[in-house]
């Protein structure tokens, strides 16, 4: 089984590519940012997340995501607990679906950031960066419906910029343009890694 990591920024479209890699290729897709919101309704995460941030009024996923997206430090935190127990959990999930898939996509716009794939990446795993214009990625990201313009600029401020994301990659998609072109990219480089 193949493992590959696909990051991007907010709205960058590397959901688009881990959907279209389980349609076209059947990949298995571990979406790291389901999994977190998953995580944050165990009893024993939300304790950890409340003695990190006791100024928090509730642990509903509104709050936590208002506190954790204030700034660095916030995020640094909440990362410390979140990122370990993913970082467990994809280790299960390949071994739970290695005879059952040919390649085990890891969704994770902060990949890099955690260190979760370094170990992967260094026993062959590969790493596709998925770059949009800034722009385009606000629109996207309005278009959602889900955040404000200021929600998401704050977002796209805490992330590692794509230029420094470029020295992690082995691939790079740039999304400005159809979706025939993005599949068209994500094809080129399936068929290398495969």
């Amino acid at each position: 089984m193949k493992i590959v990591g696909i990051t991007g920024g907010i709205a960058s479209g590397k959901s688009t590519v881990s959907s279209y890699l389980q349609d076209k290729y059947k990949a298995y897709v571990f979406d790291a940012d389901k999994e977190a919101k998953v995580l944050l309704q165990s009893k024993s995460v939300k304790d950890k997340i409340h003695k990190a941030f006791p100024n928090l009024k509730d642990l509903s996923t509104v709050s936590i995501a208002q506190e954790v997206f204030k700034n660095s430090e916030s995020q640094k935190r909440i990362n410390n607990i979140i990122h370990p127990i993913i970082g467990d959990l994809i280790l299960e999930r390949i071994n739970e679906k290695k005879d059952l898939h040919n390649i085990f996509i890891i969704d994770a716009a902060l990949i890099i950031e955690s260190g979760i794939f370094n170990a992967h990446h260094d026993s062959g795993a590969k790493l596709i960066l998925v770059i949009a214009d800034k722009e385009l990625r606000l629109k996207r990201a309005l278009n959602r419906g889900d955040l404000s313009q200021e929600t998401i600029k704050d977002r796209m401020q805490l992330q590692m910029k794509d230029d420094q994301k470029i020295k992690y990659a082995d691939y790079i998609i740039e999304n400005n343009s159809t979706e025939f072109e993005l599949f068209s990219q994500i094809d080129q480089i399936i068929e290398k890694i495969i």
